[in-house]
């Protein structure tokens, strides 16, 4: 069997998802043969070119994402029933490759580009939107729904209220949960953490985009009793920044990291107090995977699509959010003095917990 994955750099989830996607299905499916294609960054200068303007929106004016979010949710008028910017690249792809299957995990990789891939491959072949959100309503996109979807793989009910909503054929939904890298379905954050100095995880995605400096001059005053890792993600800008600071300001423990692998981040979860990360899907969905307490980062003003998370956080007694450097040490100060209060709360995420099964998910997506 052969599958194609699309899936787009235009925020960390999709990547992750499709990685992880093909790793459980090379694991778990015999001779299955998988291929993953940034798509958007491929096909086309024209959606390159979108996705880099999306990346540079993020970690440099968050707020133009209000109006940008706006102008892509109306894609159907470039791609009416078919894809006009990458269509060679996509119709050579189809033939080339002969995929047996074809999943999207990203919300511009639908419309149209599935139309066209049943045009050129015929009818036999599924298409499955995995999709990446937590919950439905203004900021989850009209561009993940697209009646050519033989799936629609939800991750949790939210999404699939969302689609009764838009009258998506319900027999065609599944709320599978989330499919994480092999790592992150082993053992869990505990309940209690063991004693010693709180680690406190300041995260990013993989584009690095953060304001981790003006947090850190927040936390100075909890040398001593605190400990902080700095997540870079893949900029080497950002990671010298946070080095530069952190050896300015010795006093105050802190580890800056570069990009991490499943591997490394699973364990940055069970050891971490709690984490601090834009309110994007796949930080949002790995914290409550693993019942690790997230602090939503509202810096720069928050885009259309990271209003879902805390949404969904907010409707299970679990959504905490700063929107300015001083409310982290606020907070911190609280949990410090208060641990019960904090106890509380990293109890509720053991008891919330996202759980799934990778083997179920992998024969739901082969089999129908």
């Amino acid at each position: 069997m052969r599958v194609l994955i699309f899936t787009s750099s235009g925020g960390t989830a999709h990547d992750v998802a499709a990685y992880a996607l093909r790793d459980w299905l090379q694991q778990l499916v015999p001779g299955c043969e998988v291929r993953v294609d940034q798509v958007l960054e491929n096909a086309s200068w024209f959606t390159r070119g979108g996705t880099s303007f999306y990346n540079w929106i993020q970690k440099k004016a968050p707020w133009l994402h209000q109006l940008y979010w706006r102008i892509v949710e109306l894609e159907d008028l470039i791609k009416p029933g078919t894809v006009l910017f990458g269509h060679r690249y996509l119709v050579e792809l189809f033939r080339s490759y002969q995929p047996d299957l074809l999943i999207s995990t990203h919300p511009h990789t639908n419309r149209g580009h599935f139309d066209l891939a049943k045009r050129v491959l015929g009818p036999q072949l599924r298409c499955i939107t995995c999709c990446t959100e937590l919950d439905g309503g203004f900021g989850f996109s009209r561009n993940w729904v697209t009646r050519r979807a033989d799936l629609f793989w939800t991750l949790t009910p939210g999404v699939d209220r969302e689609l009764r909503r838009r009258r998506f054929p319900s027999e065609r939904v599944s709320c599978l949960g989330p499919l994480h890298a092999p790592a992150f379905h082993q053992v869990p954050a505990p309940a209690v953490l063991p004693a010693g100095l709180p680690l406190l995880v300041l995260g990013t995605g993989a584009n690095g985009a953060n304001n981790h400096p003006r947090l850190l001059a927040q936390l100075l005053p909890f040398a001593g009793r605190l400990r902080v890792i700095a997540l870079c993600g893949k900029s080497q800008e950002a990671l010298e920044s946070v080095a530069a600071w952190s050896a300015a300001h010795p006093d105050l423990a802190v580890e800056t990291r570069g990009f991490l692998g499943p591997e490394a981040m699973a364990d940055l979860y069970r050891q971490a107090w709690a984490l601090v990360g834009r309110p994007g899907a796949r930080t949002a969905t790995e914290a409550l995977t693993m019942g690790c307490p997230l602090i939503f980062n509202h810096y720069g003003l928050t885009m259309p699509q990271e209003l879902l998370a805390p949404r969904y956080f907010r409707r299970l007694g679990l959504e905490v959010s700063i929107r300015r450097p001083r409310h982290l040490a606020q907070l911190v100060q609280r949990w410090l003095d208060e641990p019960e209060a904090y106890q509380a709360l990293r109890q509720r995420y053991a008891e919330c917990r996202l759980d799934s099964d990778p083997r179920g998910i992998v024969e739901r997506l082969i089999h129908g």
